[in-house]
Order: C-alpha cells, then sequence, then structure tokens
C-alpha cells in the first residue's frame, strides 16, 4: 500500500491513525489549542496516555506534558477504572438530589428537634455534590475536587460515614409517622452524629392519649424495678404507674430541678440535674424518687458525686451541701420540656408561662401527681396552709388544683403579681399534696399539723 493509500485510510477530524502506522510529527507541532481535543479524550471518554498517543500520533510522555498544561491532573500508575454507584438507599439518592435545602424541608417535615449545624449542612451540600458528580470521574479527582480526603469518598461509596442529616433523611424516608406526628430519637450518639430508637411524638399534646403513646414506644430501665423496690411498688404497679411517673417528672421540671440544654448544635436534648439540701435527710429518697421516674421512660438517671456548699449556702451560719443526681441527654426530655410544657426554644420555667391546658382533661391521677412534682420541688408547710412557689404560673396551678376538689386553693399576689398558689392544709393533706412514696420531711410536717 503506497502511502497516498494509506493516508486515504485514516479516520477523519481528530488526527487519528491506524493501530502500528503512527506517523511521528515534527518537534514543536504541538501547542495549546491543538491537543485541547486531548483532555476530552482524557476524562471523559477515558482513553489512556498511551491511547491517545497511539491514536494522534505522539510519544505517551507528550501526551502527558500537554495535558499537565491544560490543567488535567496526570500521574505514574493511573487505572481508569470507574467508581461504584453509592450504596444509599433510591429514595434518599432521589431526596438528595434535590440538593440541601430541600432535604432541610423534608427533614423539618418529618423530624422533631433537628437542626442544621454548620459544619453539618456544609457535609450535606458536599455528600450532594458527590452524588451528581459522574462515575467516571475516579476517587483521587472526586476527594479534590470535593476536598475532602480519599477514604472518606470510599466510605461514602460503601454508604458510610454519612452525615448526621443524611441518616436522619434515609431512616425519615423509610419510616411512616401518623399525621401531627414526627419522628424523634430516643438516643443520641457522637454528639449527634449518630441516632438510635426512633419513635412517633406528637408535636403537640391533644390529648391523653398522646401521652399514652409514647408510653407504648417506651421501656422502662432494668433498674427501674429495683428502684420501685425501696418504695413498695411492685412491678405491675411499675406499669400501670408509668403516666403518672411522666407527669410526676414534668411537675419537677416545672419547678426548680436543674434542666441543662434545649437546642442544641445538631439535635434538641436536655438532661436533668437535681440538687437537694442534705440537711433533710428524706431528700435522699425523693431524689430517688425522680430516678425512678426518670428510669420508668427509659432515661438513665443516677446519683452522682454531692455538690459542696457554694453561694449564700457557704456563706451561712451553717454550710450545707446538697445531694446530687444527674440524668443522661436525652431527646425524650427536650420533647417534654418544649411539647408537654407548651414551651418555645427561648423560654424558661422561671419567666415563662406554662401552656398545658390539656393536662385538665387528664385522668385524676396524673394531675395528681403533677402537682406532687411542683409540691415535692417548690412547696412549703406553713401553719394553715401549703404554698407552692409557681411564679408565674400561679393561676394555672390554683385551677388545677380547683379541678382535683381543693377549692381553698387561690394565688397570693406579692406587689400585684401572682407569685404563689396557697391552699389550706386540711385540703392539701387529704389529697395528699406531697408524694406519699419519698414520704419527705414536707409530707411529715403536713401530717404533724393536719
Amino acid at each position: 500500500m503506497s502511502s497516498s493509500e494509506a493516508n486515504k485510510t485514516r479516520p477523519e477530524g481528530d488526527g487519528a491513525h491506524p493501530k502500528g502506522t503512527r506517523i511521528r510529527h515534527f518537534r514543536g507541532y504541538w501547542n495549546i489549542e491543538n491537543t485541547k481535543e486531548w483532555v476530552e479524550m482524557f476524562t471523559l471518554k477515558r482513553m489512556s496516555a498511551v491511547a491517545i498517543g497511539e491514536t494522534v500520533g505522539a510519544d505517551p510522555s507528550t501526551v502527558t506534558t500537554w495535558l499537565r498544561k491544560h490543567g488535567v491532573r496526570v500521574y505514574a500508575g493511573l487505572h481508569r477504572i470507574d467508581r461504584e454507584p453509592p450504596r444509599i438507599s433510591q429514595k434518599l439518592n432521589q431526596l438528595l438530589g434535590g440538593g440541601p435545602e430541600e432535604t432541610m424541608k423534608f427533614l423539618d417535615e418529618r423530624v422533631w428537634g433537628i437542626f442544621a449545624s454548620q459544619d453539618g449542612f456544609e457535609q450535606l451540600s458536599t455528600f450532594c455534590k458527590f452524588l451528581k458528580l459522574p462515575l467516571e470521574t475516579g476517587v483521587k479527582d472526586v476527594a479534590h475536587e470535593l476536598g475532602v480526603h480519599r477514604s472518606t469518598i470510599l466510605m461514602w461509596t460503601q454508604g458510610t460515614d454519612l452525615c448526621y442529616l443524611a441518616r436522619a433523611a434515609d431512616t425519615a424516608l423509610h419510616t411512616e409517622a401518623k399525621p401531627g406526628y414526627k419522628l424523634l430519637p430516643l438516643r443520641l450518639a457522637a454528639g449527634g452524629n449518630k441516632q438510635q430508637r426512633w419513635i412517633q411524638a406528637p408535636t403537640g399534646i391533644r390529648s391523653h392519649q398522646d401521652i399514652l403513646a409514647i408510653l407504648d414506644q417506651t421501656k422502662p430501665l432494668d433498674e427501674t424495678y429495683m428502684r420501685a423496690e425501696r418504695f413498695g411498688i411492685s412491678r405491675d404497679s411499675v406499669n400501670e404507674m408509668r403516666p403518672e411517673f411522666l407527669a410526676y417528672l414534668l411537675g419537677m421540671t416545672v419547678g426548680d430541678s436543674g434542666k441543662e440544654g434545649g437546642k442544641q448544635v445538631r439535635f434538641a436534648s436536655m438532661r436533668l440535674d437535681l440538687h437537694l439540701s442534705m440537711k433533710e435527710p428524706t431528700n435522699e429518697l425523693l431524689g430517688e424518687f425522680v430516678c425512678l421516674c426518670a428510669n420508668s421512660l427509659g432515661i438513665s438517671m443516677n446519683r452522682v458525686r454531692d455538690k459542696p456548699p457554694t453561694g449564700a449556702t457557704r456563706r451561712s451560719k451553717k454550710p450545707s451541701a446538697a445531694y446530687r443526681w444527674a440524668s443522661e441527654s436525652s431527646p425524650l426530655l427536650a420533647w417534654m420540656f418544649f411539647v408537654c410544657l407548651g414551651l418555645e426554644w427561648d423560654q424558661l420555667t422561671s419567666y415563662d408561662q406554662v401552656r398545658m391546658e390539656w393536662i385538665l382533661d387528664t385522668p385524676a391521677e396524673f394531675r395528681k401527681r403533677f402537682v406532687q412534682g411542683m409540691a415535692d420541688s417548690d412547696g412549703t408547710v406553713r401553719d394553715y396552709v401549703v404554698e407552692i412557689t409557681s411564679v408565674p404560673n400561679s393561676e394555672f396551678v390554683t385551677r388545677l388544683l380547683h379541678s382535683l376538689g381543693l377549692h381553698t386553693a387561690y394565688a397570693r399576689d406579692e406587689d400585684g403579681v401572682p407569685m404563689r398558689t396557697v391552699v389550706k392544709n386540711t385540703e392539701a393533706a387529704h389529697l395528699p399534696i406531697f408524694n406519699e412514696f419519698a414520704q419527705t420531711y414536707r409530707y411529715k410536717q403536713l401530717l404533724d399539723i393536719e
């Protein structure tokens, strides 16, 4: 075959040569313009430098030199292997394909108490970009494009090490929630990056059935029954009294028990930190009863190191330390504080009224335990009356006592502000207004006077 005939058989358009008939071009032939197509051949067509060289009639070293001049990352030993599709559900892939804003809108609608931290939103945005990159783009190039380590790309491909927003979205996509309910994790791990034991929680309390729905999805801890024995409460009675334990814990929460947490960086979560003076030995039993109530909801709470005298207590004539108990940080406690008490994220029980009209329609035992929780926390026995420091909820607590038949109850004003709820000792003792299981010093004082 003559050289002219060989040229006729050469494919047109890209300067290609039949295999085995490579023509070497003169020095200086290649330039920034006539090598532009090499970038597409390398990145999109996935051709190696050797294959490009054979096609266009150039040494592989020349090809790699000009590819680098075009900004393409080329290195020795590069293997052009397509990435595997990420091992995530089709539903999650479709949701994340709409972008981070669409994903956050979905989470707000389906998950209670979830928030996008700055890092979390950036991680979600990066993962959404990762899903849109073509599989032909190698791991190293993807890592460089997204600004993450190659090991992260490999874990994302395997469907592991997902950011907490993507994890929550995947759970919400595969878990149904009733109308008026959202999903709530009972446990958080790794600072909220991992969520465990999801339940459905109402976004507002409309009736006592909403409370029972929560209890049906939670399970008492083993220590619940051991603590109950200390108060003479049988195992069967524990299971029957779980709504009352929740009501008592709510009452303590409205009172002066310490609440830490709230709207956290990733998830709403809260812990109880209870301090009770050692001047009254019966306070030790009261703290254990509060732990029993928390444990019955599946929330861990235990005695921790006692608190030494501080502040005004340390400067008093007889400084007294305090018994102390602390719970785990729990999204369920945060839900109880904000949904059951009807508070907003930036509100506190010390300054803001609770919105709990729903409790007036609950069984009498539920209402009684709530009142007992408040009284054991903030009650005082006087010669003829019991006072509950209930600002800013004095009028509400008065109505609650009236609903229980304590008709002598009224809100006492101080400087024109209702500060305390007052009720006669005879009615308070008949309820009883203080917890009959722990039988604290207040309970005994009331019985002695009455």
